[in-house]
């Protein structure tokens, strides 16, 4: 575990073109990260940017360290920032997305603005990491759960919630992008529960 986390640090300070580490703050959120306590790394970065607010490397570690803490609304800042910094960082794109679609799952009301604002912007942000990295398959993989909760949410027949063309689109996306995932992976027994699971849900729709 420890090997692994300081092979995602190396990764993130390469991505960034930041030298890794270079506050003390910064070193102790590492030391935090890959003892595995995120939420205590994510202080630490959240200080270190806070004293350069040019630091992307510590902004790279805020948002990460959140994400993998659960403090969902503090990574989709996190990265908010750093993708207005670096419009070009895939990774940015791609951890905001995972944040937005987790974190529309903590808004359990049937109608919820709030949760299809975060499910548009996750389908968004998947969308614009693969405009940089097209054969990046974990992209359409997320991209395609976030369509097919989506398709769940507009299927709901609720005022001003329901949208059928909306949910059918959302659903023919989602078993499209499925799809692109096995022409990449060959067979897959989760990835074809999931298209079944959305042309299920087209079907009722329809």
């Amino acid at each position: 575990m420890k090997t692994q986390f300081i092979l995602v640090l190396t990764s993130i300070s390469l991505l960034t073109n930041v030298a890794f580490a270079q506050t003390p703050f910064e070193r102790l959120g590492q030391k935090a990260m890959t003892g595995g306590q995120f939420s205590t790394a994510a202080g630490y970065f959240e200080k270190a940017y806070a004293s350069d607010k040019s630091n992307m490397n510590a902004l790279w570690l805020m948002g990460y360290s959140s994400y993998h803490a659960a403090d969902y609304r503090k990574s989709i800042d996190a990265f908010d920032r750093l993708i207005s910094m670096k419009p070009t960082e895939t990774a940015a794109y791609y951890y905001r997305g995972k944040a937005k679609a987790l974190y529309a799952a903590t808004f359990k009301e049937a109608k919820s603005v709030e949760r299809e604002k975060l499910l548009c912007g996750a389908i968004k942000d998947f969308s614009s990491a693969l405009d940089l990295t097209p054969n990046d398959y974990k992209l359409y993989q997320n991209r395609a759960l976030a369509y097919q909760e989506y398709a769940l949410y507009k299927s709901q027949k609720i005022a001003d919630v329901y949208n059928k063309s909306v949910a059918i689109n959302a659903c023919n996306s989602s078993i499209a992008d499925f799809q692109k995932v096995l022409e990449e992976s060959g067979y897959r027994r989760d990835i074809m529960a999931q298209i079944e699971k959305s042309k299920q849900l087209l079907s009722d729709i329809k």
